[in-house]
């Protein structure tokens, strides 16, 4: 589990909560962003939503990208491997640049910073490989930063079930406005 907030020139755009599930072995991934959320791959993809702030869940598999609203029965391919949008692989920080250590939750963690298809992303974790936060500065809105802070007593090793990734029947169109 995370904590998300987002700022555009320091000042607070949004807090919410949100889940991350990685699976690089199958090649999929799920980011909940919970109620309050205003994350950038969410939001002005023109589906018509009666709460834009409302739980998204961006699934990946193999090749692709989907935002789907759940409470809202709504959900759009929103981009491919052609836009950058795929399963971050376990490699993503090679040749990132090292940041040293910052103090984050009272936890020592180590640092680093890589340009992304999106954003400049950094990644900090504990000395152990406990996720400590992820960070993006957005490349398309100046001055915004995307902070996700992991509580790092949910994070687990074991197997997660097939379904948590699972693409609804329903999300059968492109996005009316996707990614890029």
């Amino acid at each position: 589990d995370f904590h998300e907030e987002q700022h555009i020139s320091f000042l607070p755009v949004s807090s919410n909560v949100g889940a991350w599930y990685y699976d690089f072995g199958n090649k999929r991934a799920r980011f909940d962003h919970l109620q309050g959320q205003r994350d950038n791959f969410c939001q002005g993809r023109g589906l018509k939503l009666k709460d834009t702030l409302g739980d998204c869940h961006l699934l990946f598999n193999n090749t692709d990208m989907f935002v789907h609203y759940p409470r809202e029965r709504q959900c759009c391919w929103a981009c491919g491997a052609v836009e950058g949008c795929t399963v971050l692989k376990p490699t993503w920080l090679a040749g990132a640049k090292y940041l040293g250590q910052e103090t984050i939750n009272g936890t020592f963690c180590h640092g680093w910073e890589v340009q992304g298809a999106a954003a400049v992303d950094r990644w900090y974790q504990t000395e152990d490989g406990l996720p400590c936060r992820y960070s993006e500065r957005i490349i398309y809105w100046p001055h915004s930063v995307h902070n996700f802070t992991f509580n790092r007593s949910t994070y687990k090793l074991d197997p997660i079930p097939a379904s948590v990734f699972d693409v609804p029947d329903y999300c059968n169109v492109i996005c009316p406005k996707p990614w890029r």
